[in-house]
């Protein structure tokens, strides 16, 4: 459901300008234009759980003692993998955007796979998203506040499974993984047609803005910001990749 009567509801919508996506094949090579985000860019990597920068061995020594404790919590092997593939791109991905070396990297965990990065030098600081969909990890990365969806459709879906259903739960799933408020109400219209963009006004949380990313098939993903986003790294995208279908 995405509305209920003691939640905070979103009172306005309007269409918000798509951000520019550059699609970028996933590489063990860093990508030489990816830097530091500035306001109103995003950084997003798409992978799968088998793939890594590095080798096993050499990912897991960059791990730090909370990961690896929080890695052998995991209730399966499968879970737990996926943690650590996760972690391990997030420190590579950060390290090279910072200049040092990924076990240097300090992650601060606010849950849920919400992190803030700070430079070691200069004290810039990144916010960092990771979310889990199908076959797919995704990290986004980003100055101010986002949050990360992937909706893959279950075999017997007991939510509208259509297109449209699976868009108003992606763009509704990013917004309360931003926003880390599960009372957070949206009125199902304000999520639905078909622009690929919406600027969201909630009563006591700002404005939002949500965006469609590109995922293929039937799955649907969503990036929610708290700001304007005009341009998109899509790492892992293969080239050509242009805005998602409503």
């Amino acid at each position: 459901m995405l509305m209920s009567p003691e939640a905070d509801l979103a009172v306005a919508a309007r269409p918000s300008i798509a951000p520019a996506f550059a699609p970028c094949p996933l590489s063990r090579h860093f990508p030489r234009h990816a830097v530091i985000p500035s306001a109103g860019e995003l950084l997003l990597w798409r992978f799968r759980c088998e793939w890594l920068p590095v080798s096993v061995q050499e990912g897991d020594s960059w791990l730090s003692k909370s990961e690896r404790e929080r890695a052998r919590m995991h209730p399966n092997a499968a879970l737990r993998k996926r943690f650590i593939s996760a972690r391990v791109v997030a420190r590579w991905i950060v390290a090279h955007l910072f200049e040092c070396k990924p076990r240097d990297v300090e992650l601060h965990d606010d849950g849920d796979d919400k992190l803030r990065a700070h430079h070691p030098r200069d004290g810039r600081g990144i916010v960092v998203d990771i979310v889990y969909g199908g076959i797919w990890i995704v990290i986004g990365l980003a100055k101010t506040a986002l949050g990360l969806s992937v909706v893959v459709p279950a075999p017997r879906p007991a939510l509208d499974a259509s297109p449209a259903g699976l868009h108003r739960l992606a763009r509704y799933a990013s917004l309360r993984s931003a926003l880390r408020d599960t009372s957070i109400a949206v009125e199902p219209n304000l999520l639905s047609g078909e622009t690929a963009s919406v600027a969201l006004d909630l009563a006591h949380h700002g404005e939002w803005h949500v965006h469609d990313l590109p995922m293929g098939g039937q799955v649907r993903a969503a990036v929610a910001v708290a700001q304007p986003v005009t341009k998109a790294w899509l790492i892992g995208w293969p080239k050509g990749t242009t805005q998602p279908a409503a």
